[in-house]
């Protein structure tokens, strides 16, 4: 099926959650804009990625769709039927679908939608590709618009700096020309889904700023808290250049370097230049890490120690609830109950790695 450029006025991105998910297809928007630089894009997803509306490049219209998360069926099946008059009624010409559930293909086909770009594995799409499982998310869905004749652009993931980045530290009575270090904590939930085994222990972050706290004054750190009642910070006595935060986008976007796991921060921080280190355990960064690219000034690292049970949270194993092995309700298991994958990072090679980052990129502004 052969896809004729002049029907494509309005095209549909249809993917939920979350934050890094998202991230992950701006290389994919940024490509279908260049093959339908006429056309009207939207976004479809839940209202946990509201913070990310305004930065989206090319999307000019989100629509919230909550109601798949609900447990009751009837009200998931009426708020269903209610999207699919929603969608029928906007007259998408063109959809990409970034799930592998069949049940979304369904509800695009039945909006009416001609040309269904996505996944094999997803049934009701017309124009696809095989999910490869071992190469990293962005190239995933690249891939399904080479394998139907578009072309691509950018495979950088990207948000757009809404604010002039002096003017956020003013705001938050932050010294201009500081050294920043971002800190986030916490991470692994999202609506449906609990993941904190990906999330390395409090105690850890806090020694890690202890030591850096000694080691040098000319640098802030910013402690991010999340929105979640569990990622609020129980202690909040540190030292004079330790600045606690509700994280959000246009502070991520201030810092030099952002310390976190496998989280939606990570991958807003790379989609805003910021450099980079990330705590794997349970996922495989080889599959969603930020990449390092040269045309950009900000780095990337991440530390896995990666044991012999590790990865556990697989593109197989992550949408199969079904697998108790792994999964109990909405909450994924450290199938081994020894969280060995995040206990393996030591403080002090955290502390070292972060110092070598820190030389390279103020090395990299002189």
């Amino acid at each position: 099926m052969n896809i004729t450029q002049n029907e494509i006025k309005k095209i549909l991105i249809f993917k939920l959650c979350c934050f890094g998910d998202i991230i992950f297809l701006t290389p994919t928007i940024s490509a279908l804009k260049k093959n339908f630089p006429d056309a009207e894009i939207s976004l479809i997803a839940s209202p946990w990625i509201a913070a990310l509306k305004n930065h989206l490049k090319y999307v000019e219209d989100v629509i919230i769709f909550n109601d798949v998360f609900e447990k009751n069926f009837f009200k998931k099946a009426i708020g269903t039927l209610s999207l699919i008059r929603v969608l029928r009624k906007k007259k998408f010409d063109l959809v990409f679908m970034g799930h592998r559930k069949s049940i979304f293909g369904l509800i695009v086909k039945l909006s009416g939608i001609k040309y269904r770009l996505g996944f094999r594995e997803t049934k009701f799409l017309n124009l696809t590709e095989k999910f490869d499982s071992n190469i990293h998310e962005t190239k995933r869905y690249i891939n399904i618009l080479k394998a139907n004749g578009l072309s691509t652009g950018d495979k950088q993931m990207h948000l757009l700096q809404r604010k002039n980045k002096n003017e956020i530290k003013d705001s938050n009575n932050i010294e201009r020309g500081k050294f920043i270090i971002g800190i986030f904590p916490f991470g692994g939930i999202n609506p449906g889904t609990e993941m904190d085994i990906k999330r390395w222990d409090i105690e850890n972050y806090y020694s890690l700023i202890n030591k850096l706290t000694k080691d040098s004054k000319d640098y802030l750190i910013l402690l991010f808290e999340g929105k979640h009642v569990c990622e609020k910070l129980t202690k909040k006595d540190f030292a004079g250049n330790v600045m606690v935060k509700s994280i959000d986008i246009d502070l991520i976007s201030i810092c030099d370097i952002l310390v976190c796991g496998d989280t939606g921060p990570l991958y807003i921080a790379d989609a805003l230049e910021v450099s980079t280190i990330a705590l794997f355990g349970p996922s495989d960064p080889r599959l969603v890490a930020p990449l390092d690219y040269p045309e950009r000034r900000n780095l990337h690292q991440y530390i896995w120690k990666k044991p012999d049970c590790s990865p556990c949270y697989t593109p197989t194993t992550s949408i199969d609830k079904s697998n108790k092995k792994y999964w109990k309700g909405n909450r994924f298991l450290c199938n081994t109950g020894t969280h060995e994958c995040m206990k393996e990072i030591m403080v002090d090679e955290v502390f070292l790695q972060l110092n070598e980052m820190i030389k390279k990129i103020k090395k990299s502004h002189e």
